[in-house]
């Protein structure tokens, strides 16, 4: 019979408390920008002094935050394309007197976009969430 060390099998209850709390600033970062920032910090300060357990955990919040940038940001790009040139057009038009309509490619990248940022808002809840219901019950992150 092999003995299993429990300091190794089970990570401190501290360890588990600060992983929690940068869930939750993950969490507080879906409404504001800084609290997902420090969780960020500590995810990358604490990833390697912490067991398997938990650093997948911290793997997977980095993981998340790093998605969550990128797609954000092309999708802010791919609407500023649309919307820049049209915002042009509008503001010379209201200068010269002359009335306007808003273009529906305008009113298209508007909707579209917004419905990709909401979509992509409730990817990164659904891996907040799934990740700390899995943290909850002692299982690494997938």
């Amino acid at each position: 019979m092999s003995s299993v060390n429990v300091s190794e099998a089970v990570p401190s209850s501290r360890n588990f408390t600060l992983v929690g709390a940068t869930y939750g600033l993950y969490g507080l970062g879906l409404f504001m920008l800084w609290p997902t920032l420090f969780g960020l910090v500590i995810a990358y300060v604490k990833r390697d002094d912490v067991p398997p357990l938990l650093s997948s955990h911290y793997r997977w919040l980095i993981n998340t935050f790093w998605w969550w940038l990128v797609v954000w940001s092309v999708i802010i790009a791919a609407m500023l394309v649309v919307i820049i040139p049209n915002a042009i057009e509008i503001e010379s038009a209201v200068h010269s007197g002359q009335y306007f309509n808003i273009p529906w490619e305008l009113i298209g990248a508007g909707t579209l976009g917004g419905l990709a940022l909401v979509v992509v808002w409730l990817w990164v809840f659904y891996r907040l969430v799934r990740g700390a219901l899995r943290l909850s019950d002692g299982r690494e992150a997938p």
